[in-house]
This record gives structure tokens, C-alpha cells and sequence, in this order.
């Protein structure tokens, strides 16, 4: 059996198998922020983040297209990740809930008016360099414009529930 035959037939996987296994790697929990058409600020909880690189500075984060938040992020120039920390497991929860969710958060307005969640480890503010739709998600690449991190430690989601780090 050729090595394409043997890859094809071992990458029938289920959306289950798939989503514990990647549920296996530890991840810090974000809110990307940005403002809506109106200027209101907007926030979605994510753990889908990551860097792609130092020269230039550059993130990547992604959410799906067929969720409510698709629109306003696709549409704004610029985001800010606010990298959670231990004590900020509320705010995760906040910004999953289709509520006003900075509401009775506190925060403050960051470059290009970008709302900046306080208590975080980081705050990374990015101008969208680029979207690129991949399956059934959009990745976002910003390039970093301002980065300032507090003395703190993160909030991890792990097999589907909070950790934090000892």
C-alpha cells in the first residue's frame, strides 16, 4: 500500500475524536476586542490566539463565520487581544453571554479607540494586516501596533473547563 493510501485512510477522524484531542492541549483564554459600526466596544471570548512573528510583529486568532460576532469582527480594522489572568474567569464567562458584556466590566479605551479589559496579563493591540477563511473559520492576522503585559498569571481552559496555574 503506497504511503497516500495509508494517509487517507487514517484521517477519518469524527468531529469528536477531533475536538478531545485537541481539548488535550492547554490554552490561555483571551477577549478580542474591537468597536462596532456604531462605535460601541464589542468583545468575544477566544483561546483560538497565537503569535506569527517578531519582524514584523505579528498575531493570528480565528472564529467561526457562522457565529453572531462574525460580522462585527470581519468588518472593524483593528482588535485588541486582552490576555485573561486567574482571577478573570467571570469575565471569560461575560463575554460568551449575547449581553450588553461591558456592561459591568471594567476597562478603558486603548489606541484607535480599542476597548482594553483591565486586570489582564496583556493587552495587544492590532490593526488587521489580514483575513483568510480556512474551513469554517475566518483567521484574523493582526499586526501589533502597542503591547504592555502586567505581572500576573494566566487563565488556562483545558479539557473543556478553567485551570490555573500553580
Amino acid at each position: 500500500m503506497s504511503n497516500l493510501a495509508t494517509l487517507k485512510k487514517e484521517t477519518s477522524i469524527t468531529q469528536q475524536d477531533f475536538r478531545t484531542s485537541m481539548g488535550q492541549f492547554a490554552t490561555g483564554v483571551t477577549v478580542v476586542s474591537t468597536k462596532d459600526q456604531q462605535g460601541a466596544p464589542y468583545g468575544m471570548t477566544a483561546s483560538s490566539f497565537g503569535s506569527i512573528s517578531l519582524d514584523p510583529p505579528l498575531v493570528q486568532w480565528s472564529i467561526t463565520t457562522k457565529s453572531f460576532s462574525y460580522p462585527i469582527f470581519s468588518a472593524a480594522s483593528t482588535f485588541a487581544i486582552n490576555i485573561l489572568s486567574t482571577d478573570q474567569q467571570n469575565i471569560s464567562d461575560i463575554f460568551t453571554k449575547p449581553i450588553d458584556r461591558f456592561e459591568n466590566v471594567s476597562w478603558e479605551i486603548g489606541m484607535e479607540g480599542l476597548p482594553l479589559i483591565h486586570g489582564c496579563l496583556s493587552w495587544i493591540e492590532c490593526s488587521v494586516e489580514n483575513q483568510i477563511v480556512c474551513g469554517d473559520h475566518t483567521i484574523f492576522i493582526g499586526r501589533v501596533r502597542r503591547a504592555r503585559y502586567f505581572e500576573k498569571k494566566p487563565l488556562l481552559f483545558w479539557r473543556g473547563g478553567y485551570e490555573a496555574v500553580q
